[in-house]
């Protein structure tokens, strides 16, 4: 579950010489300009504006910005000018990107790995195997005779791509006994269209 939503902090902070309209005293009224971001699992992402409210010191009295009269509009709209977004408001801009980007690095090492295996299979190298849509299994290779490699084939299939590690766990009488055979090309040609998931090679 994904957790987000909004949140404000305190950017700037500034007293206000007017008189309260609650209960009339002068220079009480504390100014406080908030900035608005959107957060995901609490860590800042990006900032949504601005916004103020105002306290008096003497009273308690609590005004937010819609309920400010054109005075207080007035030196909101300066003290807002004068107010800077903070940088970390960005800060998971910065980690997303980052994960982002480690993401796609991995997958593409992962990728030139799996060619080169291709390109060398061994014996008990296992090849998760997609099928069809929403159906995968295992080939494990048995030997490998010039270009011809010789595997044998899971008895079992998940409709789930997590479900594969359940596969693995299963016993080596899982596999069948009779071996197909395909050659490197073959292989080369199922990697690039998506066919060969992964290979795991102890």
């Amino acid at each position: 579950m994904i957790i987000f939503g909004s949140s404000a902090t305190i950017i700037s902070t500034e007293s206000i010489l007017d008189k309260c309209t609650n209960c009339g005293t002068h220079n009480s009224i504390q100014m406080n300009i908030l900035q608005k971001y959107a957060h995901v699992f609490w860590i800042p992402v990006f900032p949504i504006g601005k916004t103020s409210v105002t306290e008096c010191l003497n009273c308690k009295q609590v005004l937010q910005k819609k309920e400010f009269d054109w005075q207080l509009n007035e030196k909101y709209i300066t003290l807002k000018s004068n107010s800077r977004t903070p940088i970390w408001t960005f800060s998971g801009l910065v980690v997303f990107s980052a994960l982002i980007f480690w993401f796609l690095f991995s997958l593409n090492q992962n990728k030139a790995e799996n060619a080169q295996l291709i390109l060398t299979p061994q014996k008990g190298d296992i090849y998760e195997i997609k099928i069809a849509q929403k159906q995968f299994t295992l080939f494990k290779v048995e030997h490998v005779v010039g270009d011809t490699v010789y595997f044998l084939v899971h008895q079992y299939e998940t409709d789930r791509f997590r479900g594969i590690s359940e596969l693995k766990i299963k016993e080596n009488d899982a596999y069948g006994e009779d071996l197909l055979l395909l050659i490197k090309n073959d292989l080369i040609i199922m990697l690039e269209k998506g066919e060969i998931i992964d290979i795991d090679r102890d």
